[in-house]
C-alpha cells in the first residue's frame, strides 16, 4: 500500500507554534513530507526496540540523554527520518542531526510528551492544503481544528484554542509573543498556578460557559497575568440549548490580544462553535469506525471478514505479516491504559492500531518480528507496572499473513482464559507456543469444572475436612504431588517442617485410603486438586 502523502515539515512547524516548538536546524528545508510519527524512549533503546520503527518520518525522543539519542541516530542506518523532536537538544545530538540530513524540532521542556504526540498526531491528520482565505467557515468546509482556529484568530485578531470537554487542548491558533500563562500551560498540557485556577471556579468560569447558549466574557486578572478572554461551548448540532442530553462537545477559547478583537468577535466565535461540532463529531464517528475495522478483522461480529478491504482501510499492506499482543487485567484494560499501550507501539511500529475487546486489549503490529513483539510487550507490561500499580499479562502470537488475524486473537484468548485457570504455568509475558502446556492443563480443568462427577470425590471430601475445621490437608498434598513426593522441597513451599508434611501425607492417606505410590492415583487427585482449589483462594 502506497505510503500517505503526509504534509511538510514547515508546515508541522507553524501548526505547533513557538508556545511548543521551536526548529532547531533544518539541513533538507522545510519541505520534506511528513507522514508517520512514532516515540523512541529509554526503554524502546535498552531492549532494541527503536529499530522496529525505522520507517517512521518524525520521531519523539522521549526522556533519552544525549549518550543515548546520539548513539540511535548513528544506529539508523539507511532509512533517515525527516526530524526528531527533542527536549534541550544537545549541540552533540544537533551536530550529528546536521551531518544525517535530519531536522531537530526543541520541544518546550515543560509540555507533557502523550500531548505532544496528539497535537502532532492531530496535525498529520490534517494532511491536506489550507484552507484559502475566501472560503466560508461557516459553510463547514473548514474540516481540520487547526485551520478552523487559525482562521477565527485571523478574523477576530485573538489568539484561539479549541479543548475538548476534559480540557484537553484540540488545536489552537500561532500565538506570537501575545499569549498569557494560562493559555501557555494548557497547550503544553499542564495545569495553570493553583492561585488562577482557584479564581476560575470561584467565578464560575466553566458553569457559565457550559449554561450559557451565547458567548462567555472573563475579564482579565492582571495580578494573575490573565489577559481578558471570552469562551463559547461546543454543541452537537442536534442539541438544544438546555435541553436533555446537553453536554458540550468542548469548549473554543478566545484570549484577546493588545489591539481589541473585530467588532464581530462573538458571532465568528458562535458560528466557529458550530463547525467544531461537526468536525469533533466527525472524527469521533471514524474513530469508533477505525476501532469497529480493527475488531472486524479480529473476527468480532462472526460476519465473514474481507481481510485485503480491512487492512486497506487501517493503512496496513494486505500482504503484510502481522504478530497481534493480548493484553489483560484483572480488573480489565481501563481507557488511560489503552491511550498509553497505543502511544507505546507507535515506537515498535508507526502502523500498529490497538483496540479494546470486552475486558482485553490488542495491539495488532504490521511486520513486526515475534521476539520483538515478546520484548515490547514486557517492555508495556512493566510500564503498566509502574504508571498504574495494575498487573497485566500479555500474549504474543504470529507473525502471519494478515488474513490470519482471526485465528491469532482467538489463541491469544485460548492463553488468557487458561490463566485465569493455572496462572503459575503461564508466564505474565508469553507467547501461545510457550505456553502450550499452560493452556492444555487449564483446559482440562475447565471440563472437570463443568463437569463435577468426573472429580475424585476423596478430594472434594478433604476440601470439606479443610473448610470445617481450619486443616491444609488439600494445600499440603497438592504440595506433595507438585514436587513427586520430594518431602523437604514441598515442605520448603508450604514453610512446615519435613516431618509435619510427612505426618498429613499419612493423616491424608488413612481417612481417604488414597494410594499415592499407584501413578493413575495421583494423576486423578492432581487434577481435582486443581478444579477444588487454588493458591491464596479457599476452596470451593
Amino acid at each position: 500500500m502506497d505510503k500517505p502523502a503526509g504534509i511538510a515539515l514547515g508546515r508541522l512547524v507553524l501548526a505547533l507554534d513557538q508556545t511548543l516548538a521551536t526548529l532547531v536546524s533544518s539541513p533538507r528545508g522545510l519541505d520534506a513530507p511528513v507522514a508517520t510519527l512514532a516515540m523512541v524512549d529509554t526503554d524502546d533503546i535498552r531492549y532494541g526496540l527503536g529499530h522496529a520503527a525505522r520507517s517512521a518520518d518524525l520521531f519523539l525522543l522521549v526522556g533519552l540523554a544525549d549518550e543515548a539519542g546520539v548513539e540511535w541516530l548513528g544506529g539508523l542506518g539507511a532509512h533517515r527520518p525527516v526530524a526528531v523532536l527533542s527536549k534541550q537538544p544537545t549541540p552533540t545530538l544537533i551536530g550529528l542531526a546536521e551531518r544525517l540530513g535530519i531536522a531537530v524540532i526543541a520541544i518546550d521542556p515543560h509540555a507533557r510528551w502523550e500531548r505532544i504526540y496528539n497535537l502532532v498526531t492531530r496535525v498529520l491528520e490534517a494532511g491536506r492544503p489550507a484552507t484559502g482565505d475566501g472560503e466560508s467557515m461557516e459553510s463547514g468546509s473548514t474540516g481540520d481544528l487547526f485551520e478552523l482556529a487559525a482562521e477565527v484568530a485571523r478574523r477576530t485578531g485573538g489568539l484561539v484554542s479549541i479543548e475538548d470537554e476534559h480540557a484537553h487542548v484540540l488545536a489552537y491558533s500561532s500565538a506570537g509573543e501575545e499569549a498569557d500563562e494560562l493559555r501557555r500551560l494548557s497547550i503544553l498540557g499542564r495545569e495553570g498556578p493553583p492561585e488562577m485556577l482557584a479564581w476560575l471556579r470561584e467565578w464560575g468560569v466553566m458553569d457559565a460557559v457550559r449554561r450559557s447558549p451565547g458567548v462567555v466574557m472573563v475579564d482579565a486578572r492582571a495580578d494573575l497575568g490573565l489577559r481578558p478572554r471570552r469562551a463559547v461551548a461546543i454543541r452537537p448540532a442536534s442539541v438544544r440549548e438546555g435541553g436533555p442530553g446537553d453536554v458540550p462537545l468542548g469548549v473554543i477559547w478566545l484570549q484577546e490580544r493588545s489591539r481589541p478583537p473585530a467588532r464581530d468577535t462573538d458571532e465568528v466565535l458562535v458560528g466557529a462553535a458550530a463547525v467544531a461540532a461537526r468536525v469533533i463529531s466527525r472524527r469521533r464517528s471514524a474513530g469508533s469506525d477505525h476501532d469497529e475495522r480493527v475488531r472486524r478483522l479480529l473476527g468480532v461480529g462472526g460476519d465473514p471478514v474481507d481481510t485485503d478491504h480491512l487492512a486497506a482501510e487501517l493503512g496496513i499492506a494486505p500482504t503484510a505479516t502481522v504478530t497481534i499482543v493480548g493484553l489483560a487485567t484483572p480488573d480489565g484494560i481501563r481507557a488511560g491504559q489503552v491511550s498509553a499501550l497505543m502511544l507505546h507501539a507507535s515506537a515498535l511500529s508507526p502502523l500498529s492500531v490497538t483496540v479494546t475487546i470486552g475486558d482485553r486489549a490488542y495491539v495488532v503490529l504490521p511486520g513486526v518480528a515475534l521476539d520483538d513483539a515478546v520484548t515490547w510487550a514486557r517492555v508495556s507490561v512493566d510500564a503498566a507496572d509502574r504508571q498504574f500499580a495494575v498487573p497485566v499479562r500479555a500474549v504474543v502470537a504470529g507473525p502471519d499473513k494478515i488474513s490470519t488475524a482471526t485465528d491469532l486473537r482467538r489463541s491469544i484468548d485460548r492463553v488468557l482464559d487458561a490463566a485465569e485457570r493455572e496462572a503459575e504455568l503461564i508466564d505474565d509475558v508469553t507467547t501461545v507456543e510457550r505456553s502450550r502446556t499452560g493452556v492444555l492443563l487449564g483446559e482440562i480443568v475447565g471440563l472437570l469444572s463443568e463437569n463435577p462427577d468426573l472429580v475424585d470425590s476423596r478430594v472434594v471430601g478433604l476440601a470439606d475436612l479443610d473448610a470445617r475445621s481450619g486443616s491444609a490437608f488439600t494445600a499440603s498434598l497438592r504440595a506433595y504431588l507438585d514436587h513427586f513426593g520430594d518431602v523437604r522441597a514441598a515442605a520448603a513451599s508450604l514453610h512446615v517442617h519435613p516431618n509435619t508434611l510427612r505426618y498429613r501425607i499419612r493423616r491424608i492417606q488413612a481417612l481417604t485410603g488414597m494410594d499415592l505410590d499407584e501413578p493413575a492415583t495421583r494423576l486423578v487427585v492432581a487434577l481435582s486438586l486443581r478444579v477444588r482449589w487454588v493458591p491464596g483462594r479457599p476452596p470451593d
